[in-house]
């Protein structure tokens, strides 16, 4: 039965992210404010995905969930906090870039099964959830990184017209991206807090890799702050800057994972 709500949620999100690549192929006058369809599809897959991932939620230990359970309902926070932000005005490109994406989140527990693990303590879940919520706001960010840099590029080249005709002003971008960085920066901050309460040791935890790297991009996103702050930054220094943080985050929270369950799972070797 998780199959089959992992594929409906993954039609889901591809044919909302499609509907919205439609509209945004459209004169600016022929779109509607805000499609029916779509805002439905998202909900859906939204309800289906998480459906479909609870059993493997249930099989989450008390430091090291498993990474495609990780990775699924990673994808079903960043969906859930786009489907947030299409209340808040958000640009519909970051959709028909992100829906067709997390459409591949619900399959990855299919095809890559988690194992059963001792369930944990409850610190434990509350920091998982605060961890993954700021992966999904600050997946969000990036992505709005790269559409202003796309952007920004198009308008340096002197190419307007087509698809950047869909987008708001830079000014109103760069708005977006930097609400989207404070409020992943504020939860990657609570995030470093919360996992304190079950750290007992580090290095037998495996968790060194994963805090230091966590620590560098909780860094890079508070200069970012601060350089906007204090120094004014935009354009494509905050891109730069943004895609950085946001590259050290994904190493923390994904590539140790990879390297404990993948590459040094021996059943990978065995013959």
């Amino acid at each position: 039965m998780p199959t089959l709500f992992a594929a409906l949620a993954a039609a889901a999100y591809f044919a909302a992210g499609l509907r919205i690549a439609r509209h945004l192929a459209r004169p600016p006058a022929d779109r509607p404010t805000r499609d029916t369809f779509a805002c439905v599809a998202v909900v859906c897959g939204i309800v289906l995905h998480a459906v479909a991932v609870w059993p493997a939620l249930t099989l989450w230990s008390g430091s090291s969930p498993n990474l495609s359970a990780t990775i699924s309902v990673a994808g079903l926070s960043v969906a859930a906090v786009f489907g947030i932000a299409l209340f808040w005005r958000i640009d519909h490109v970051v959709g028909a870039l992100l829906l067709p994406l997390a459409a591949i989140a619900p399959l990855v527990p299919v095809v890559w099964p988690a194992q059963a693990v001792p369930a944990g303590p409850a610190t434990t879940h509350v920091h998982a959830a605060v961890s993954i919520l700021t992966y999904a706001v600050l997946s969000l960010a990036a992505l709005q990184a790269l559409i202003l840099a796309w952007q920004e590029h198009r308008i340096r080249t002197k190419r307007p017209g087509g698809a950047l005709r869909s987008l708001a002003s830079l000014d109103t971008q760069e708005r977006w991206l930097f609400r989207l960085v404070g409020i992943g920066f504020f939860l990657l901050s609570l995030s470093l807090a919360s996992g304190l309460m079950f750290v007992e040791d580090m290095l037998a935890q495996h968790l060194a890799h994963k805090t230091a790297l966590s620590c560098i991009a909780w860094g890079i996103f508070g200069a970012l702050l601060l350089g906007r702050w204090h120094y004014g930054w935009r354009g494509q220094t905050a891109v730069r800057w943004c895609l950085g943080g946001f590259a050290v985050l994904v190493l923390a929270y994904f590539g140790s994972r990879w390297i404990l369950e993948v590459l040094l799972d021996r059943r990978w070797y065995s013959v």
